[in-house]
């Protein structure tokens, strides 16, 4: 039988195509968030045999998220350049602050996946050849000249992507024209560093690349490495299981970011659908080693279903088909043909909390499986800190969560019945405006939508953290 490979050199290979490209200011055409989860997910079950390797994971899974959050960034940026010219230095400023964020953390996940390495191969006879390249005047040459290499390019991409945004503090000169002279320069600037950026990042791959190669011709070693993985590692069921519960809780926690209910000018700014998405993800997550996973994924596909509706009704409402004309809360109470969209949009939202309300139930039975097939329920220590065994604790803690999702559901309906009652206002020409009248309500909404899903989250890791002090020590 085949040994399954305990490193995926090709996995690295392609992380290192997406890490190589050069950025312009903190736009990254290659997401260096996918080059660092393929560099994880490359070295996770290696890393199950070195504990360096598993803190380079870790430090590869930490400078995903800094990466992660270039999108959102990109847009808050984008909205406040776009709402105000004067404010186009907050380009350095983002600039900056992600370059420095991605030389520290950056530097330190490769150095820590070199010492893993050099560690695995030190700690297991005929693994010299990790941090040995090549021989020079027949001498042994060791690595730290990549490692070098590699700080070195790290700097110089976050130095190139950042330097060309300085003109912006020169174009604020109001005695003299010579701030918008610079501005001039800006993309022949960036155009210089995108080269000076890219010629340092193909070296860096081609350098890589041999040492990958270099690695990867050992086979034997590797498939040593691939049988102490069998015999190790493999029998610790409960290892997995405490990861896949944790990857679960980290989902959920998402999802139920996503279910906040935030409109901003009458629109949902946290799309449902998503949190539907990753209801569905995490059911198929936890699925494995967890029976009841099914009723939680039929409920969020009838979420995503209702969730889309309602969002299709929203543009719908918000915009007239998509015609660039729309109406708000306060035309429903005057006009017939928005208060017809309203309606439609209204009851879509309503069954759409049904169904929102479905998942919880079925998430909060799928979390009572998980503390009765995999925490010590009969215990009175862990992660809970109460006196009381486990199946007790988080029985009463799930239905508080139960009976909260029916409030934040039932304000949610609500919250379209009360937002269209205005007051009609008299202007002195005759005329006549409509005013709110309980125009607090959407902060109540956010408020208890807010509270429920921090509320939630606790629970599923506290959960996940129980799970982990069941199983740590297996």
């Amino acid at each position: 039988m085949k040994k399954k490979k305990v490193i995926s050199f090709g996995m690295l290979i392609v992380a290192f195509v997406f890490f190589c490209n050069p950025n312009i200011n903190i736009i990254d055409f290659l997401p260096d968030c996918i080059a660092c989860l393929l560099i994880a997910w490359g070295i996770s079950k290696v890393s199950d045999l070195c504990d360096y390797l598993a803190e380079a994971k870790h430090a590869f899974y930490t400078l995903f998220w800094i990466n992660l959050s270039k999108g959102p960034a990109l847009l808050l940026l984008l909205s406040i350049v776009g709402a105000n010219q004067n404010e186009a230095t907050m380009w350095l400023l983002f600039a900056f602050c992600y370059a420095v964020a991605e030389c520290v953390f950056g530097i330190r996940a490769f150095s820590q996946l070199f010492d893993g390495l050099a560690y695995l191969g030190e700690r297991n006879d005929g693994g010299d050849f990790i941090f040995t390249l090549t021989t020079k005047n027949g001498k042994p040459r060791r690595f730290e000249g990549l490692m070098r290499f590699t700080s070195v390019f790290i700097i110089v991409k976050a130095v190139c992507c950042t330097l060309p945004e300085f003109v912006y503090i020169s174009s604020t000169d109001e005695i003299t024209n010579l701030g918008y002279t610079m501005l001039r320069f800006r993309p022949l600037l960036i155009a210089f560093g995108v080269i000076v950026s890219l010629t340092f990042g193909i070296i860096w791959f081609v350098k890589m690349c041999r040492y990958v190669a270099h690695v990867a011709k050992h086979k034997e070693f590797w498939q040593n490495m691939s049988e102490k993985y069998e015999q190790e590692v493999l029998p610790k069921r409960g290892l997995f299981i405490m990861r896949y519960t944790r990857v679960f809780a980290i989902i959920i926690t998402a999802a139920l970011a996503f279910s906040v209910n935030l409109y901003i000018d009458e629109y949902s700014i946290l799309p449902d659908f998503i949190s539907a998405i990753l209801f569905f993800a995490a059911a198929c997550v936890i699925g494995k080693y967890v029976g009841g996973s099914r009723a939680l994924k039929v409920s969020s596909a009838l979420y995503f279903i209702t969730a889309v509706v309602t969002f299709v009704t929203m543009l719908l409402f918000k915009t007239d088909c998509f015609s660039g004309f729309g109406y708000y809360y306060r035309n429903v109470v005057a006009n017939d043909d928005a208060a017809g969209l309203y309606t439609v949009y209204a009851v879509s939202n309503a069954i759409m909390n049904a169904a929102f309300l479905a998942v919880m139930f079925s998430l909060a039975s799928l979390m009572m499986r998980i503390v009765r097939a995999h925490t010590g329920i009969n215990t009175v220590t862990g992660v809970s800190n109460s006196s009381r065994p486990l199946e007790r604790v988080y029985n009463s803690r799930i239905n508080r969560m139960r009976a909260m999702s029916v409030i934040t559901a039932l304000i949610g309906v609500l919250y379209f019945y009360f937002m269209v009652y205005y007051d009609r206002v008299a202007l002195r020409n005759g005329a006549y405006t409509y005013m709110p009248q309980y125009e607090i309500v959407w902060m109540v909404d956010f408020v208890v939508s807010t509270i429920f899903a921090i509320h939630s989250s606790n629970i599923v890791n506290d959960l996940a953290g129980e799970v982990a002090y069941k199983y740590k020590y297996e």
